[in-house]
């Protein structure tokens, strides 16, 4: 009775096992089926997304949320300032100098001159700048009190000279610091004494005078 009780069992796990086999080689397959539909369905509404403009994506997207952002910014100065966010005010001339400076600086990153390298988007801010200041019809509404702009000067200039000071390299300076010295003290004289002695003989200045005008 044992063995065949056992026979039985052993017959029974033996069906188990063939019937599983099958079932764990068809999952696989169902699934990468399965992935393969959806990667298909997933590409076809992506170009069907891509045709259409709703919702907007790629650089239409960029423009229309810089367009609201700069729009929401204006309207909060607006609120916040009065007058001063209108044309010829202070905040509207800083707002479209920020912007008009990053669209220079992002369109000379899209322009490539072939046999030129890269240019800096710096170059593009300020082109942007110098058509702002020099265009009569922009410069009569975008305009920036010297006080604000002498300010705005300075503390530019101070955080470019502490980026460039944080940005320098310990080691690298103490081995160098022949050269360091030199290339820091040697231009400086030579421009004093050069102007000191063109202004003396030329605009016939006091040597004093020269030397602190160089």
């Amino acid at each position: 009775m044992h063995t065949t009780e056992s026979k039985n069992e052993h017959l029974e796990v033996k069906n188990s096992q063939a019937s599983a086999i099958p079932q764990i080689l068809i999952t696989p397959d169902r699934s990468a089926r399965e992935e393969i539909e959806e990667t298909e369905e997933t590409k076809s509404q992506m170009k069907n997304s891509k045709h259409t403009f709703c919702p907007p994506q790629g650089i239409l997207n960029v423009i229309i949320t810089n367009g609201v952002t700069l729009s929401m910014i204006w309207c909060i100065m607006w609120s916040c300032s009065g007058s001063e966010a209108l044309p010829g005010g202070n905040l509207f001339g800083l707002l479209i100098i920020f912007y008009s400076a990053f669209l220079g600086g992002k369109l000379l990153e899209i322009i490539r001159i072939p046999s030129v390298p890269p240019l800096p988007p710096l170059l593009g801010m300020l082109l942007a700048g110098f058509i702002i200041r020099n265009i009569p019809f922009i410069s009569d509404h975008v305009r920036v009190q010297t006080k604000w702009s002498s300010t705005l000067r300075n503390t530019a200039l101070t955080v470019i000279l502490i980026r460039a000071g944080l940005g320098l390299d310990p080691q690298a300076l103490k081995t160098l610091k022949k050269v360091c010295l030199r290339l820091s003290m040697g231009p400086c004289l030579m421009e004093a004494c050069s102007a000191a002695f063109f202004s003396h003989f030329i605009m016939k200045f006091p040597w004093h005078w020269g030397f602190l005008l160089g």
